[in-house]
């Protein structure tokens, strides 16, 4: 009999977390940094080409939701234009850098929209070239990593040829956002009306799995017991 009730309770446990498993992944939404090239936080030896983010869902390619951005130590922006999003993965973007970049640190600043739910997102993170971080430099870059604390900037509408001014602390003045109307060149639109139903989808599913766990425990107890 203690085993019986035994399994009965590790059964309705299982199903519970099973349950609250399901309804955790429903409700995260957004593309998270997930790794990039230079990692966060790397010295490397000689400046890089171009700096590749990957993200944990699809990107939507809505104008004015996205960008991927290099400053240098004192806010000049060192990459050209607002960042692409990959065309062969979607949750891949890269900034092209302007060449022949001094030592020292670079800040990368970056916003998204999830195609798959969405959600928006954003953050920032630092890299080294040839040079260590200085106590105060990894401090701020430890800031930006906990909380995000990276205001974003208002995307450009058209690449930059050259760098522009930016104190890497503070943000050029935003306008009213433009109607997502515009697309990366060479790539297909995105409506950008999928994740509603995509999110309304998944409670639904959510409600029904819950469901038909809770009954399959209950039918296994009826059993159990007879």
């Amino acid at each position: 009999m203690l085993l019986r009730g035994f399994s009965r309770s590790t059964a309705a446990l299982v199903a519970v977390v099973a349950v609250t498993a399901l309804l955790a992944g429903q409700v995260s939404a957004h593309a998270a940094y997930e790794r990039s090239e230079p990692a966060k936080n790397a010295i490397v030896p000689a400046p890089p080409a171009q700096v590749d983010v990957y993200y944990t869902q699809d990107l939507a390619r809505q104008q004015g939701a996205y960008f991927l951005r290099v400053f240098s130590e004192d806010g000049t922006q060192v990459s050209l234009g607002d960042g692409i999003i990959d065309d062969d993965n979607r949750r891949h973007m890269f900034a092209t850098l302007s060449p022949g970049l001094s030592a020292g640190r670079y800040i990368v600043r970056w916003m998204n929209l999830s195609d798959e739910d969405g959600e928006a997102d954003e953050g920032a993170f630092c890299f080294y070239v040839g040079v260590e971080p200085t106590a105060a430099q990894a401090a701020e870059c430890a800031a930006f990593e906990e909380d995000g604390a990276v205001e974003p900037t208002a995307p450009a509408t058209q690449p930059v040829a050259s760098p522009t001014q930016l104190p890497p602390t503070e943000v050029a003045p935003t306008a009213t956002a433009p109607e997502p109307t515009a697309t990366d060149s060479g790539n297909e639109a995105d409506d950008g009306g999928a994740p509603v139903g995509a999110i309304v989808g998944g409670i639904v599913g959510g409600v029904i799995a819950v469901a038909v766990i809770a009954g399959g425990v209950i039918m296994w107890l009826r059993r159990s017991t007879g």
